[in-house]
């Protein structure tokens, strides 16, 4: 079975929402910390001899882009996240198709390499923005992993979805995030979030369950979900929602490497179209 790791490389003063953000001081220190905690998951993933897709904002690559060369030299591969973090939801298609071609310009000019794959920010991909895949599809790329299939999340969800691939009419192939059907409910377990407030036993169980009903499991984190150092503007419930359990991740990835076999989505995708 074909698991996948992915890393959505992104921070919050990434965001367009936050670029006129006052605190200077705070995004400089954020922003090396988001390097370390790259660097860190690097290294873990190198000593786990294991290959993963980065779903890269084209942002990132502009300002960060020796950190994509240095992802890309590692052996990984590089996928789009769109430009600053907008979801599909909020564009209008020619928007869009701008966003997109902004991030795969930045993504090569960065690494060298043109991006096949796609994640919406916010797993936005619905049943009213199906149209994207469309125009994802007439700039190059192979598939789209930003399906969210179940109910229950105030942002994202889309539980008229499927939980195996699918391939689309436009010819786009997309892979879900994972889900396990426990007495058939759909449970989400995928990584970020409830990878940090799932009990790690918990989460490794719904994984299997996913792989032993022929599904496989596509795991993904954040550079920010790592670590102690919480250098952000969030407050209250959301900066516990975001944070909660950071300091335990780095240990529990070592964990589920061990226990999971991981490729970069390329792979399944390979496999997918061989079939």
């Amino acid at each position: 079975m074909l698991n996948v790791f992915t890393v959505d490389l992104e921070d919050w003063f990434f965001a367009a929402n936050y670029r006129i953000f006052p605190d200077e001081r705070l995004k400089s220190e954020a922003r090396q910390y988001f390097l370390e905690n790259t660097r860190l998951l690097l290294k873990l993933l190198k000593t786990s001899d294991i290959k993963a897709t980065f779903f890269v904002l084209g942002f990132v690559a502009e300002t960060e882009p020796d950190l994509i060369s240095e992802i890309s030299a590692e052996g990984h591969e590089i996928a789009c996240h769109g430009y600053n973090h907008t979801p599909v939801t909020l564009m209008r298609r020619e928007e869009f198709r701008k966003d997109v071609r902004l991030s795969q310009t930045a993504i090569l000019n960065a690494c060298g390499q043109k991006p096949t794959g796609y994640r919406a920010p916010q797993f936005s991909i619905t049943q009213n923005t199906l149209w994207a895949l469309n125009i994802l599809a007439d700039e190059g790329f192979t598939y789209d992993s930003s399906v969210y299939p179940f109910k229950g999340h105030p942002d994202y969800g889309f539980s008229e979805f499927g939980l195996k691939p699918f391939v689309h009419e436009s010819g786009i192939i997309e892979i879900p995030m994972s889900c396990a059907e426990v007495l058939s409910i759909r449970v989400p377990c995928s990584g970020g979030a409830y990878f940090r407030f799932y009990p790690f036993p918990v989460f490794r169980y719904f994984l299997k369950k996913c792989n032993a009903h022929g599904l496989p499991g596509i795991f993904y984190i954040h550079p920010w979900e790592i670590g102690e150092k919480h250098i952000s503007p969030d407050k209250g419930l959301l900066k516990f929602r975001k944070y909660h359990n950071s300091n335990k991740i780095l240990n529990r990835i070592g964990r589920l490497l061990y226990d999971f076999k991981f490729s970069p989505m390329n792979d399944l995708i390979t496999y997918y179209t061989k079939k």
